[in-house]
């Protein structure tokens, strides 16, 4: 019996999720099949390959070297699939994407339209997820591109596996009610809202910890009152008198006029990124959704950024 590269994504996966109902989850198979196919890549190896720690299981010193190898296993069969799929020159199949509430809400439809008027046979199934659970999905094959979100305040780690495209330096701005004593401001001094009572995102998710790293920048900790992972909602506070908010320009694209955006000082700032598998980084597929956000970041005067990692 000799192993196979799908015995080989199992271990991967199972390896990423630390649990093998977890990883049968993600990749569409029962719980019981993937332990099969963990024991037929045993039997093959004659080595054991994961152990039981509690009701999760880690692998064992030849289960992570397996691992270590799969990864370039399989790097290089989609790098195969990429070039065959260079050569016909056809841009079709189906790409699964995350996105996240702003991009949704603004460029989601826009990306659908334009994809569909030029690559009729290429479709997107999106979902959304927190950006900071897409980078892992991306490297395991759970999805193929991914809107992320990264803070020049805050970078996440670079990734040999994952290519980022910044698309978007989405600036954030302190938003108050009409009737603030801040509201006729033009700039706030970020120092200065230490005493205010704060909305945001909760501070485990990366917009909230964007908003709590600056202002522990600037020397305070907020007092997060309301910790809600809604822009809509954020909003409808700020309205109510229930606090300030610090929110990206993509989340104040209808903002309603009894509510005021001012700038803050020092500027706080995320960039809106276009992640996906460096392997599949030249993928027809891959390049036309690039080019269409690319397009559409540009038409919509978003403050693109250039920056790739």
């Amino acid at each position: 019996m000799e192993m196979s590269l799908q015995q080989l994504r199992m271990l991967r996966e199972v390896a990423h999720r630390r649990t093998i109902a977890a990883a049968a989850d993600s990749l569409g198979y029962t719980a019981s099949a993937v332990s099969q196919q963990l024991s037929g890549l045993e039997k093959a190896t004659g080595v054991a390959v994961l152990e039981r720690v509690g009701r999760n299981v880690r692998l064992t010193d030849a289960g992570r070297e397996l691992v270590r190898h799969a990864d370039d296993l399989l790097a290089g069969m989609e790098a195969a699939q990429v070039a065959i799929e260079q050569m016909s020159c056809e841009v079709k199949g189906t790409l699964a994407i995350t996105v996240f509430e702003s991009v949704a809400a603004t460029m989601l439809v826009p990306l659908l339209d334009r994809l569909a008027t030029r690559h009729p046979d290429l479709h997107l199934r999106t979902r959304q997820m927190d950006p900071d659970l897409a980078m892992d999905a991306v490297a395991s094959g759970e999805l193929d591109l991914a809107f992320t979100i990264d803070y020049p305040h805050a970078p996440a780690p670079l990734r040999d596996d994952i290519t980022r495209c910044s698309l978007i330096d989405d600036v954030l701005y302190l938003v108050v009610r009409e009737d603030d004593p801040l509201a006729t401001q033009t700039r706030v001094r970020l120092a200065d809202l230490a005493p205010r009572p704060f909305i945001a995102s909760p501070s485990g998710m990366s917009c909230g910890r964007c908003v709590v790293v600056a202002c522990r920048d600037a020397g305070f900790e907020p007092d997060l009152v309301h910790e809600v992972d809604d822009y809509p909602t954020t909003l409808h506070l700020v309205g109510a008198g229930q606090g300030v908010a610090l929110m990206p320009a993509l989340g104040l694209i209808d903002l309603a006029p009894h509510l005021r955006a001012i700038e803050v000082d020092p500027p706080v700032s995320r960039l809106v990124q276009l992640a996906y598998r460096t392997a599949s980084a030249e993928r027809p597929a891959i390049v036309a959704v690039r080019t269409a956000m690319v397009e559409i970041v540009d038409e919509l005067g978003l403050g693109r950024t250039t920056k790739a990692a």
